[in-house]
């Protein structure tokens, strides 16, 4: 059965390059279009509601793909997000994201993506068998049953062994000379053995949010949000924590405000 997709990307070189090694990989995925940014982006889904694979990039010509979702609801259509930068990564799971793919794009990365897409396609089959056609099925919620149960505790070692550090203690992850710290809400701090990439894909997503590259925040340990100039925020933490401020770009900005008012 053939999938339709398309590519927003704002360099037309690796566009081309995506839709060659996509007909390689899914040769019955077909694109229908191939935009560069947000206002283009917008104009096109306005006009092309059903449902469908996004392969996005994150930077585009005119602004952030974040901007695109402030203006529309893609809720049935699956993302694949393609970048340069491994910092929104935390944030591209909120908006139905089947993978996050790390430029330059790797052929096995993309199999991956098209595997996670059939098996999503198998769910709505099977659940299409058993509703009506006038029920509303929001494909994110396939995504989130895909996404493995988000971690619980970590092993923390000790001199004579080791003790469990419940992630609801944490108030938030933060490197320091690429080592990554657990700092608790009573003030402990503990190394754990895990880079901040893979903390965001274990981590529960409503819970934890990646600021910045140094920062991964629990909501419970944020105070406030300050303005900063050029549309960047200041996360003030709770007293407890001995943090001064932690600097959100713009980029991310509007997604911690939305990720807060849940």
């Amino acid at each position: 059965m053939t999938m339709n997709a398309i590519i927003v990307e704002d360099e037309p070189f690796l566009a081309q390059m995506l839709k060659k090694m996509i007909a390689e990989v899914q040769p019955d995925c077909k694109i229908l279009t191939m935009v560069s940014g947000v206002k283009e982006a917008v104009d096109w889904f306005k006009n092309h509601p059903d449902p469908c694979i996004v392969f996005m990039d994150i930077q585009l010509s005119d602004g952030v793909c974040f901007d695109i979702f402030d203006a529309l609801d893609l809720s049935n259509k699956g993302i694949v997000f393609t970048t340069a930068y491994d910092e929104y990564m935390l944030d591209a799971f909120e908006f139905n994201s089947i993978s996050y793919l790390l430029k330059p794009i790797k052929k096995e990365a993309l199999e991956k993506s098209f595997e996670k897409i059939g098996k999503l396609r198998g769910a709505i089959q099977q659940v299409s068998k058993t509703v009506s056609q006038n029920q509303t099925f929001q494909l994110a919620q396939l995504i989130r049953q895909l996404n493995p149960r988000s971690r619980q505790r970590f092993m923390i070692a000790r001199a004579d062994g080791y003790s469990q550090l419940p992630v609801a203690e944490i108030a938030c992850f933060y490197v320091t000379e690429k080592i990554v710290n657990a700092y608790t809400f009573n003030g402990k701090v503990h190394v754990v053995d895990f880079s901040l990439e893979k903390l965001e894909e274990e981590l529960d997503k409503n819970q934890f949010f990646r600021a910045n590259r140094q920062f991964v925040l629990n909501i419970e340990a944020i105070d406030r949000l300050d303005n900063y100039f050029g549309g960047k925020l200041i996360v003030r933490l709770k007293g407890l924590i001995d943090i001064e401020r932690i600097v959100v770009s713009r980029g991310k900005a509007g997604l911690l405000k939305r990720w807060m008012d849940k």
